[in-house]
This record gives C-alpha cells, structure tokens and sequence, in this order.
C-alpha cells in the first residue's frame, strides 16, 4: 500500500470513530428487547387483575342467587360458576360449599390463562385463586 492509501485510511478510521450519527440507532437496539419485556409483563399482569376481578363478579353473582333461592344446591352453584368461567379459564377448578348458612365458592386459575404473550416465567407457575361467601338469606 502506497503512503496515500495509509493516510486515507487512517483518516476514514478517524472520522469513524468520531462519528455519532448511528449512536441513536445502536441504543435502540440495546433498549428495545428490554423495553419489550417490560411492556409485557405490564400486559399480562393488567389482563390477570382484570380477569380475576371479572370472576370475582361471577362468583359473587352465584352465591348471591343461591343465597336467595334461585340456585337450590351447592352442585348447581359450581356448574354455574364453573360454565362462567370456563371461558375465561379453560383450566380453572371450582369448588362450591353450602356449611351452616353461608355459601363459600373458591376459583383456581392458572395465570398462564390469563395472559396474552406468556413470556414470563413467573406468570406460568402461578396460581389465581378467588373466593367469596355469602350469607343464606332463604
């Protein structure tokens, strides 16, 4: 290489380095996937709050028609919840029980269930449990 070539070059490595004007692009490279992440879990963890409050209003719902007659058994109470929230959670497990007058329901959910991206770890192995009680008014 000719003495030319070398101080070109020196010269092009020496305006490179000073370079900035892809130093926005290389942040955003580096931020995103963590940007990402975050934005998830705030999803996942909105759609499981929301969720539970949903079946917390069906299970407040059933109790309260049993409480005044309109469901005869604890049997019919938990087909009820159950057929509810199957739809929201096809994993969910119900159990109703009618002891001395008062009307207790608990609803276990997988969080995976209830998540859109279910790319937290955290959110597979959790469990969502809802319960209410209710006074029998009947």
């Amino acid at each position: 290489m000719s003495i030319l070539s070398w101080k070109w070059l020196h010269r092009s490595a020496k305006n490179f380095t000073r370079s900035t004007s892809g130093s926005t692009t290389i942040e955003m490279v580096i931020w995103f996937p963590i940007f990402m992440l975050l934005f998830c879990l705030v999803a996942d963890a909105a759609l499981i709050f929301s969720k539970q409050a949903q079946v917390l209003r069906i299970v407040q719902d059933a109790n309260r028609a049993t409480s005044i007659g309109r469901m005869i058994s604890s049997t019919d109470t938990q087909s009820y919840i159950f057929n509810r929230v199957s739809e929201i959670s096809p994993n969910a497990t119900v159990l109703t029980t009618i002891d001395a007058g008062v009307i207790s329901s608990t609803v276990i959910m997988p969080a995976s269930d209830l998540t859109a991206t279910s790319l937290i770890d955290a959110f597979r192995s959790l469990n969502i449990r809802v319960s209410s009680q209710h006074l029998s008014e009947a």
